[in-house]
């Protein structure tokens, strides 16, 4: 009369439901985990790289630094350039104008004569002594323009006025002249000469 009822098999269904919560668990518990292990890495990597100037020049830690030498008159001295060393390392991560700001204030008588991510050179310009000429006076070409020099009892140039002639509007011959260089003796003989390239 009374049938006996076949009880549901809960075993099944109960491990599958368990199954599914702890891979769900181990699923989340992972991510949550990878998360924090990048978060981790990120952090490391900006402690570890100084941050970047956006407009960086991107300078190689191995540059190398060469001392060129010129005459006044911007030409070539005949001497091979002098490496100075390598770059400071402060300047790694600079803009190509604050690496020339740099070398300004550190050698102020030298100028960035070439830049570039593995070789900076400088130039240096060097008096000229030239005893032939000593305790007289120069009309000489100046960046395009007739100069005044002195030269001392050593021979050593020193300029006295840049005047603003320039050397284009002169005649052919008087071009030549001055690019030899005129020496007079005195400086009023200086400035007649200079009269009458100017008239």
């Amino acid at each position: 009369m009374f049938e006996k009822k076949e009880q549901f098999p809960w075993k099944i269904p109960v491990l599958i439901l368990t199954g599914i919560v702890v891979l769900s668990g181990g699923i989340y518990i992972g991510v949550k985990t990878r998360n924090i292990e990048q978060n981790h890495v990120n952090t490391t990597q900006k402690i570890q790289e100084p941050e970047k100037t956006k407009d960086a020049f991107g300078i190689s830690k191995d540059c190398e630094i060469w001392l060129h030498k010129k005459n006044e008159d911007g030409s070539d001295s005949g001497k091979s350039p002098v490496m100075l060393g390598t770059v400071d390392k402060t300047l790694l991560d600079k803009s190509e104008e604050e690496i020339v700001a740099y070398f300004k204030n550190k050698y102020p008588d030298r100028k960035v004569e070439n830049l570039s991510k593995f070789e900076i050179i400088l130039s240096e310009t060097m008096t000229v002594n030239d005893a032939s000429k000593s305790n007289k006076f120069s009309l000489e070409i100046d960046d395009g323009f007739i100069g005044l020099y002195k030269y001392d009892k050593d021979g050593a140039r020193s300029l006295v006025e840049k005047t603003d002639i320039a050397i284009d509007s002169l005649p052919k011959t008087v071009q030549d002249e001055i690019k030899k260089g005129v020496t007079v003796n005195t400086e009023d003989e200086a400035y007649a000469r200079l009269e009458n390239f100017g008239s």
